[in-house]
């Protein structure tokens, strides 16, 4: 009977740990599994507004004084007419023609297309952004930033969430261990508990049918451990009552 209590509150016990750490570890697995190419194309879009709402603002008569965030690349003013560069934040391509700037040339004609239109732009690539905003006497402003830094940023944030994740599994099975000690503990002390009453009774029902009447059992426990208590307690006064009869005999 101990063995069978002790193994149904230990695999309830079990049941339940088992339960809490799968659902703590669906939650994590859940988290990993954001995709946060989503929050990526937000921040592109996030940033290439600003550079928008930058060209609009911009001084260009002081445009290759003014320092970028490192986040950005360039911006230049240029000519409608023969798109070359008239200033930049980058100096070494003032005077050239835009063709000359490398990381324009993948989207050269939707740049041409926008500044010869006149009209404002965003356009994105592989690896820059970049806005045309329209400007007097038949200019253009074109500023563009890598994508490298969003990613970086996502890079480093997805890495943080994977340590992050990672700590928390390894605490999680740590819990799982120190559950499983303890389970095995509750359990076994659970069954001592229950058992014990029916343990004593057992053997004083023993050393009385041997003929110790001198055996007493404790009155504690449910509605059957006292039952049982007055039973024997009947029959020991029962066989002493008989004993002495024949006794008198």
């Amino acid at each position: 009977m101990r063995l069978k209590i002790f193994t149904i509150t230990f695999i309830v016990m079990l049941m339940i740990l088992s339960g809490s750490s799968f659902l703590v570890y669906t939650q994590l697995m859940t988290i990993k599994g954001i995709n946060l190419g989503l929050l990526e194309d937000k921040l592109y879009e996030e940033s290439t507004e600003i550079l928008s709402w930058s060209l609009k603002n911009i001084d260009k008569a002081s445009l290759k004084d003014n320092p970028l965030p490192k986040s950005w690349a360039e911006i230049m003013l240029v000519d409608n007419n023969n798109l070359t560069v008239i200033s930049s934040t980058n100096k070494a391509h003032a005077g050239n023609s835009m063709y000359k700037v490398p990381e324009l040339l993948d989207q050269a004609s939707g740049i041409i297309d926008a500044i010869k239109a006149k009209k404002s732009a965003r356009i994105a690539s592989e690896t820059y952004m970049i806005a045309i905003m329209p400007s007097e006497k038949n200019t253009s402003l074109v500023g563009f930033k890598p994508k490298s830094w969003e990613k970086a940023i996502l890079a480093e944030q997805n890495s943080q969430l994977g340590t992050n994740i990672q700590s928390i599994t390894t605490v999680l099975l740590i819990f799982g261990a120190i559950g499983l000690a303890l389970s095995f503990i509750a359990a076994l002390v659970i069954s001592n508990i229950v058992t014990k009453p029916t343990r004593k009774m057992v053997s004083a029902f023993e050393q009385l049918s041997m003929g110790n009447f001198d055996v007493d059992v404790p009155r504690y426990g449910g509605k059957l451990s006292i039952s049982l208590a007055e039973s024997f307690f009947r029959l020991r006064t029962s066989l002493m009552m008989a004993l002495e009869r024949l006794g008198g005999k």
